[in-house]
C-alpha cells in the first residue's frame, strides 16, 4: 500500500516539476513557509498544554491469563 502511495507522491511531484518549471522556486518557497508555520505552531502548542505529573500505582502483578483462556474456551 505504502509502496502504491510512494509512487502516486513520485508522479505527482514529476509533473508538478515538469508543468511549472518557472514557478518552481516560488512554490518551493512557499512549501518551506508553510512547514516553518506548521512547525512554529507545533511548537508553540506543545508548550502550552501542561503535562501530568507521572504516577506511581502500588500493586501486585497478577497472572491470569490462563484463567481467562480456559473460560474462553467453556
Amino acid at each position: 500500500m505504502f509502496q502504491r502511495l510512494i509512487e502516486i507522491g513520485l508522479i505527482v511531484l514529476v509533473g508538478w516539476a515538469l508543468f511549472s518549471r518557472g514557478r518552481l522556486p516560488q512554490s518551493v518557497r512557499s512549501v518551506r513557509k508553510s512547514a516553518r508555520i506548521l512547525k512554529s505552531e507545533v511548537q508553540a502548542a506543545a508548550d502550552e498544554v501542561p503535562l501530568p505529573e507521572p504516577q506511581v500505582i502500588p500493586g501486585q502483578i497478577v497472572d491470569d491469563g490462563a484463567r481467562r483462556a480456559g473460560n474462553a474456551q467453556s
